[in-house]
């Protein structure tokens, strides 16, 4: 029932966005029952967070054979600011997503959860340009907050203006991964 839970949530979610969809739309369209989604998840915001969980796995996983291909670290920002890109700015949760960041969060727990899926994108950043470092690519002093002026501004580019075409969109991907290496050497 779990799985069911899990599959049903994130259908509606996609369809509702994260404000819109209720417990009781859950559990009628899962065919569970309230305790049944109490049991496994607690709260609502505890079932989003799984499922934020789960399809992060499924992008890091993507990401880690796309980067196989990668013959530089610089070759590795520029695909892993692509892929981010080409599978999160036109992601269906994504709605739902920024939803759910935006909300005042009762839970120390909940807030936290939401720093540990944002710090993945800093960290994946931090290794490419420790990796960089080490190979003489470039010269970042400050790799951590590199990361996350990286991570921040590739995530603005996700999630502006969402009438955007792709190409435009990938074109200051482009653009911005050219200035920032550019800024970094």
């Amino acid at each position: 029932m779990r799985e069911k839970i899990l599959k049903v949530a994130k259908e509606l979610f996609i369809k509702n966005g994260y404000n819109a969809t209720t417990t009781g739309d859950i559990v009628k369209y899962s065919g569970s029952s309230k305790g049944n989604l109490y049991y496994h998840f607690k709260t609502k915001e505890n079932l989003f967070l799984e499922i934020i969980n789960i399809e992060d796995e499924k992008w890091f996983e993507r990401w880690h054979e796309e980067e196989k291909k990668c013959q530089s670290n610089r070759e590795k920002f520029y695909l892993f600011n692509e892929l981010s890109i080409k599978m999160d700015a036109y992601y269906p949760l994504q709605t739902a997503i920024l939803e759910f960041y935006a909300r005042e969060h009762e839970s120390k727990h909940i807030e936290e959860k939401i720093k540990e899926f944002e710090q993945r994108y800093v960290d994946m950043y931090y290794d490419i340009f420790s990796a960089g470092n080490r190979e003489n690519e470039w010269q970042i002093e400050d790799i951590e907050s590199a990361g996350q002026i990286a991570a921040a501004t590739v995530n603005g580019i996700i999630t502006f203006n969402p009438k955007v075409d792709k190409k435009k969109r990938m074109e200051l991907m482009e653009r911005f991964s050219q200035i920032f290496l550019k800024g970094v050497e």
